[in-house]
């Protein structure tokens, strides 16, 4: 089976890339594609449970990943060690996601056919 890695490393709104990336992952998904997903550097922004699109009239992205697994994406996870550069907490961030280090990343991206950053 052909393995993807999608890693998003963009803050939620500000472009399209959060968007991007997820519509990748379903895209891929949906074509029989094994997807793992990683949230790094600001990209972890995206899985904060406080946050709030309405005003922005845009999908809610967290609410996005939450509903991944309903399309067999199932490894969803965060470089843990970006959390304290953005000084973020662990408790803020939707429980979708898990946390990872830096190694384990290195091992997806070894394992995976193909990496997509956005």
């Amino acid at each position: 089976m052909t393995t993807l890695l999608i890693i998003s490393a963009h803050p939620p709104y500000v472009d399209s890339a959060a968007q991007d990336a997820l519509e990748a992952a379903l895209a891929a998904s949906n074509v029989g594609v094994e997807v793992t997903f990683v949230f790094s550097q600001q990209g972890l922004y995206q899985l904060l449970e406080s946050q709030n699109s309405t005003y922005l009239q845009k999908r809610s992205i967290v609410k996005q990943i939450k509903a991944l697994p309903l399309y067999d994406i199932e490894e969803i996870y965060y470089v843990k060690d970006d959390i304290t550069e953005l000084m973020l907490s662990s408790y803020a961030l939707t429980s979708t996601a898990k946390p990872i280090d830096i190694d384990v990343l290195q091992q997806l991206c070894a394992a995976s056919n193909a990496i997509l950053r956005f």
